[in-house]
């Protein structure tokens, strides 16, 4: 583990403990995490300048002023949809501790929501922010290609390749999902977006034919991509 994201991981551990209410001692944190007491005194430091209402008091220790309650809220799908994509922008930026901040408030979402809201282990990173950035680089060529009816020649991270006929675009919950037909596969794939390396839009359109369109997609096996 880098020094960064040692740094991060200890950043979102004291965020998490502040924000359940516990008052923290710079030395009890230095031990437990292996740090000199400066380190802490720089983390609260960040912490605060990044608008967490940290409060020290002599002989006790760091403790958070308020935490902050949002009623019940009902979002639809696509309200979440716009939520997600907002943290994955902030998780791409390249301050440290808004992207620890995105990952709790994504962790706090995904505790609140149904669990059929909720892609399976098999299909969905278990690091949401892993590869945020790719994600929201070809959200917007995936989004187009399936618009215009162009096909995408993709290449995922595994080093899978596939020319496709992108066809729908679903959003499970934290992930982007990119369903279509695949040119090698000759079969229905379907590749989360964020597990994508690159996505390029070939030249000429493809026009919907018998057994390679969205309504025969909905009766055919998907052959999942990662």
């Amino acid at each position: 583990m880098g020094k960064s994201e040692s740094r991060r991981t200890r950043l979102q551990a004291i965020m998490h403990r502040l924000s359940g209410g516990e008052t923290l001692r710079a030395e009890d944190l230095a031990s437990e995490f292996g740090v000199s007491q400066r380190s802490i005194y720089r983390d609260m430091d960040t912490l605060k300048a990044n608008g967490m209402p940290i409060v020290a008091t002599q002989g006790q220790g760091y403790r958070a002023a308020a935490v902050i309650t949002l009623p019940p809220l009902h979002l639809s799908e696509q309200e979440l949809e716009a939520l997600h994509l907002g943290l994955l922008a902030v998780a791409a930026s390249a301050d440290e501790t808004l992207q620890v901040a995105a990952q709790s408030v994504s962790e706090k979402l995904d505790a609140a929501l149904p669990t059929d809201a909720l892609m399976s282990d098999q299909a969905l990173s278990p690091y949401p922010f892993q590869q945020s950035s790719a994600a929201l680089r070809h959200l917007a060529t995936v989004r187009s290609a399936i618009k215009s009816r162009q096909r995408l020649r993709v290449a995922l991270m595994s080093g899978t390749r596939q020319d496709i006929r992108p066809l729908k675009l679903d959003f499970w919950g934290r992930a982007w999902i990119v369903s279509g037909y695949g040119e090698q596969a000759q079969g229905f794939v379907s590749l989360p977006v964020d597990a994508l390396e690159s996505a390029t839009v070939l030249p000429g359109l493809f026009v919907a034919e018998d057994g390679k369109d969205l309504h025969a997609m909905h009766n055919a096996p998907i052959t999942s991509l990662r």
